[in-house]
């Protein structure tokens, strides 16, 4: 939804007014810029900042079965719009003790941006300045680097106490790997995710065979018709560079 422009008037005498047919006339003519009877428009508010357009999209919810992924132990999905990107946010089943939500977090691209290189900082700032807990303090150089069938991706993990790890994953896909929803070039992926068990079954959100279809492509299982299970975080695996 385009939130409403509201321009100020600057300049104008006590008692005049830019409304009008003469403002009409001026609009219709297309000028870039006006000095009429004192009063000035300026341009700057009629545009809103990205960080205004996120403020005012609300997210509201869709059912599960319109995830744009097919991550096993969807509970919930919520989508919002954002003037030519949009977000999905996928709450995961949490059996473990530790705070917060289990979630994967998507977020389209639009073409010029699909074709930008992927920043950690930037995708940080872009969900809210922080990564979820207990990942708030992470670094570039803490993220380890993997890839599947899907390319790469960038992952880290704390261990909770007895048998219970949490992983964060970060990573892009554009249209070359899988069609894209609603058009976008890219699509960013963020998962927070803590289970009673294994990093490896920890990462499986964010894996090929999760990400690479909607689930009306899955099978009964769960499993892509597409892609075969796909391991985790390998021995292989490197650490990005600071």
């Amino acid at each position: 939804m385009n939130a409403p422009r509201h321009p100020t008037l600057v300049g104008t005498p006590p008692g005049q007014s830019c409304s009008g047919p003469l403002l009409r006339a001026v609009t219709m003519l297309g000028l870039a810029w006006v000095f009429l009877a004192g009063c000035t428009l300026n341009p700057e508010e009629l545009v809103l900042t990205r960080a205004e357009i996120e403020e005012r999209s609300l997210f509201h919810p869709v059912p599960v079965s319109q995830a744009w992924v097919n991550a096993q132990g969807i509970r919930s999905a919520m989508q919002r719009d954002m003037r030519g990107s949009s977000e999905q946010q996928l709450n995961l089943v949490n059996q473990t003790v530790v705070q917060g939500d289990n979630l994967l977090v998507l977020r389209t691209r639009s073409t010029f941006e699909g074709q930008a290189r992927f920043r950690f900082e930037e995708f940080v700032t872009r969900l809210g300045g922080a990564l979820p807990y207990p990942f708030e303090t992470l670094a570039p150089g803490d993220l380890t680097q993997s890839a599947d069938e899907l390319g790469d991706y960038f992952w880290a993990q704390e261990r909770m106490g007895e048998g219970v790890v949490c992983i964060v994953g970060l990573r892009r896909l554009d249209s070359s790997m899988r069609q894209m929803p609603l058009g976008a070039a890219a699509l960013d992926v963020m998962m927070r995710n803590c289970v009673n068990g294994s990093a490896e079954a920890a990462m499986v959100p964010m894996l090929a065979r999760s990400l690479s279809v909607v689930p009306m492509a899955a099978d009964d299982h769960g499993e892509s018709r597409m892609l075969s299970p796909l391991a985790g975080p390998t021995a292989g695996a490197r650490r990005i560079p600071e």
